[in-house]
């Protein structure tokens, strides 16, 4: 396949990096002093543009840093230098990525055993480094190849593979860090960038990074494989602990975990670490992602489309949300005043922007994808007088959540309505916009406590995992909730204050296992006062067990008519049911 770069990219920045990474290629050695990387980038660079034949002086110069260290090193000057001139004489060729690996290793082979052979050190000559010199090229002018097209070549995206770009930007970062050539200071930075990518990309790529960082030190006639082995152990360490602790301490925790393996394996290298680690520790998380996000939009724009950006860049601004929120919290916590309300509200929005990083991240209630069952809701009410004191809701939260909520207002009339409302329909919407259940209802309780008319009201809450089938009832001064299976019908109930009347509350609720066929049945105080000779409530329980039906809707007329039968002409009061089966 023929390149098919574009040269009109060039600027001031592309040039100072192209010259930045020159330098650090010529340095590039491996194999007891063979210097493949600088023959493969220019072999690489005059398929973007022939410009780039500028970067032939500055490889030379720094291969020379290695003039008079054993390396033999004018061999491989000498086949970059062909390469050069060999692909800018015929720059108006199309040659297919293959057909300049075979002149870059061509050149290599011929000039290097040309530069021995005019030394009359021929016998010096090695077949074995030479090969591995050729697979070493051969390697580095496809990486260098991958990278140049996602930097140079602009394609709609999809035509890239990221996996490929991304593995190829690994290895050139291994080598150019490598090329420094000076073990406390590479194994440090190789450290460092290690952490940066487990952090911002995952482990996968930080092991890929690592275990390519060995390699290079094997190639560099390093015995210290070893060391890289307990490296990828704490990085593997690293990421498991994060994992247990809190997002905001898993930067911290990753470091601190590389720092005491290089405490207790590879002393000789634990000051650097611990610079680096330091360094890592000091570096904002929003700073960290940003750049990180930066680098991958300039280096691999085609790789994937704008989504993974803009995703990023919501999660950390999401991350800035949820810490403002619980500042905010807990400096409006103190007192029992209105502030309380304020409060509740900044921890619940804190922990809805919670549930929305873990949606984006593919761990919340929004990214499973389990069956849940339907659940079907029915309800009936009567009304005494004008207006019905009770106010019943049912409504779907979360994914896989069903909420059935009656509230019954002190009194009678409209004051009794208003209450009522006010409870479920504040406590309907906290909890679809995201509000934990106890947040929920200790706001509602905040709001009526805080009202200077003395409001309380009831409150019936049940929450039904269409999933599990379990059910959470909450009660706060309402009446028992009923659970027909089969033919056997269970009262629960639990006493508690209503709303509005104490604060500090201790939420608790009742757990309870719904089946297949099972029906559950909540009612306001005015069904099972109905019968003041039956507390127990002897005569629903019964009637419940008599209704042949399965229908909720069905089932709650006729326990309403029962109950408004039972009352006869005494005084009565508002009547709600509401029935609900899986």
């Amino acid at each position: 396949m023929n390149m098919e770069f574009v040269g009109n990219r060039i600027n001031a920045r592309t040039i100072l990096a192209t010259l930045t990474v020159a330098f650090f290629a010529g340095r590039i050695s491996l194999f007891g002093g063979t210097f493949p990387a600088a023959t493969a980038l220019i072999t690489v660079m005059l398929a973007v543009s022939t410009v780039y034949i500028y970067l032939i002086p500055v490889m030379a110069a720094a291969m020379l840093t290695f003039y008079g260290q054993g390396a033999e090193i004018f061999g491989d000057m000498l086949a970059m230098l062909f390469c050069g001139l060999f692909f800018l004489f015929f720059h108006r060729q199309r040659f297919s990525i293959n057909q300049r690996t075979a002149v870059a290793s061509a050149a290599l082979i011929f000039f290097n055993a040309l530069y021995y052979a005019a030394g009359h050190i021929l016998y010096l000559f090695s077949v074995e480094k030479m090969v591995l010199e050729i697979v070493a090229a051969v390697i580095y002018i496809r990486v260098f190849n991958t990278c140049a097209r996602a930097v140079f070549v602009r394609r709609p995206a999809g035509q890239f593979s990221a996996e490929k770009t991304e593995t190829a930007c690994l290895l050139l970062t291994v080598s150019l860090i490598g090329a420094v050539d000076y073990a406390e200071v590479v194994f440090p930075l190789w450290a460092f960038a290690a952490v940066i990518i487990q952090y911002c990309r995952g482990l996968q790529q930080a092991v890929v990074f690592s275990a390519a960082a060995s390699v290079f030190w094997l190639c560099q006639g390093r015995a210290e494989a070893e060391l890289f082995l307990c490296f990828i152990g704490a990085l593997i360490g690293g990421w498991f602990l994060a994992l247990l602790t809190d997002g905001r301490y898993r930067k911290t925790v990753l470091a601190l975990t590389v720092f005491a393996v290089a405490m207790a394996a590879f002393r000789q290298q634990v000051y650097g670490t611990a610079a680096a680690m330091a360094v890592f520790i000091a570096v904002p998380p929003d700073i960290l992602r940003k750049l990180w996000c930066v680098a991958r939009e300039r280096i691999m724009p085609e790789t994937t489309d704008d989504t993974d950006l803009r995703i990023r860049a919501l999660k950390q601004d999401l991350r800035k949300k949820r810490e403002a929120f619980l500042s905010l919290g807990k400096l409006y916590s103190a007192g029992l005043d209105s502030r309380q309300i304020i409060s509740y509200q900044f921890i619940g929005m804190a922990r809805t922007v919670e549930s929305l990083i873990e949606d984006l991240s593919g761990r919340g209630e929004s990214a499973r994808r389990e069956k849940a069952a339907p659940v079907l809701v029915g309800h009936a009410s009567y009304a005494f007088g004008s207006v019905s004191g009770d106010s019943c809701l049912s409504f779907a939260f979360g994914r896989n959540k069903q909420a059935l909520v009656i509230s019954d207002g002190m009194g009678k009339g409209s004051r009794a309505a208003t209450e009522s409302r006010l409870v479920v329909t504040t406590l309907s919407r906290l909890m679809e916009a995201g509000f934990d259940v106890d947040l929920a209802i200790k706001t509602v309780n905040a709001i009526l406590m805080n009202d200077n008319s003395d409001m309380f009201a009831t409150l019936d809450l049940a929450i039904i995992d269409r999933q599990t089938g379990r059910a959470q009832i909450f009660k706060m001064g309402a009446a028992s909730t009923f659970v027909r299976h089969g033919n056997q019908v269970t009262m629960l109930k639990r006493p508690a204050p209503p709303a509005g009347v104490t604060d500090g509350l201790k939420l608790e609720y009742i757990d309870v296992k719904l089946r297949k066929g099972d029906l559950l049945l909540m009612v306001s105080d005015g069904v099972t006062d109905c019968d003041r000779k039956d507390p127990e409530c002897f005569w629903l329980r019964q009637r419940l067990a008599e209704i042949g039906s399965r229908d909720p809707e069905t089932v709650a007329e006729l326990i309403i008519n029962k109950a408004a039968e039972k009352y006869g002409i005494r005084e009565r009061d508002d009547l709600t049911v509401m029935a609900a089966a899986l």
